[in-house]
């Protein structure tokens, strides 16, 4: 038996952490940037510290790969000797933006999952999200099919469809649609800031449906220098 959910503060804590994953996102942008701008310094200090990047190289043949094991490594060489030269040419291509959006969307359908299983424990089928009736190429323009996703955005829940913004379907869709381009079309995304706040919108509607939703939320994990977000 599931132990009870306090779905206040598990929201909280959740937004929390979105907080948090998106000021590390900044931080990480920030000194990438940074760096990219003093590419020349920083190939300069790599000579200075005796190389500290490595390369990886491969060499596999059919005898490598049987001998290879999780605790002993018979393909990849990870610690060849290369030029700074090559790590400068790779500042900013990371894909940070990329990475984080699908990160943020895992976020946040495990969050929807543990609401859905605390209020309606019987829904889920295993290996099956909550948001599994709204569909990426919904038409958000065709009124019946803007309505069917409402309606399976709020049947996992229980939740009464009058009571959802408009706003939620719209963010959930973009969502979807963003995270298939990534995980099937295999593009780059340059889109975080936008699904970031798409993905608070869903978690926000989510909670305000709960039993236990307070009238209004004031989240700021770090010192409110303004009292802007005094309870």
């Amino acid at each position: 038996m599931m132990s009870r959910l306090d779905t206040h503060d598990f929201s909280v804590n959740f937004i929390k952490s979105l907080l948090n994953f998106k000021l590390t996102f900044d931080v990480q942008s920030y000194l990438t940037e940074k760096e990219r701008s003093r590419w020349s310094d920083f190939e300069a200090e790599q000579h200075e510290v005796d190389y500290p990047i490595k390369g990886a190289g491969l060499i596999a043949n059919q005898g490598t790969l049987e001998l290879w094991t999780l605790q002993k490594e018979t393909i990849l060489h990870l610690e060849e000797d290369l030029a700074p030269e090559a790590t400068g040419a790779e500042l900013g291509n990371f894909p940070l933006q990329t990475v984080s959006v699908v990160y943020i969307y895992s976020l946040l359908e495990d969050f929807g999952n543990t609401i859905c299983d605390h209020l309606n424990p019987t829904y889920r089928k295993a290996r099956q999200a909550w948001h599994h009736g709204v569909y990426a190429d919904c038409d958000l323009l065709n009124a019946a099919a803007f309505q069917k996703a409402l309606t399976n955005f709020c049947r996992p829940f229980g939740f009464v469809t009058a009571k959802i913004p408009a706003g939620t379907i719209i963010a959930l869709v973009e969502l979807k649609k963003e995270r298939n381009m990534i995980v099937h079309e295999l593009q780059r995304s340059r889109a975080f800031e936008k699904m970031f706040r798409c993905v608070v919108m869903v978690a926000s509607s989510i909670y305000f449906q709960c039993p236990e939703a307070r009238k209004e939320l004031k989240i700021y994990p770090w010192y409110d220098f303004h009292d802007k977000y005094k309870q």
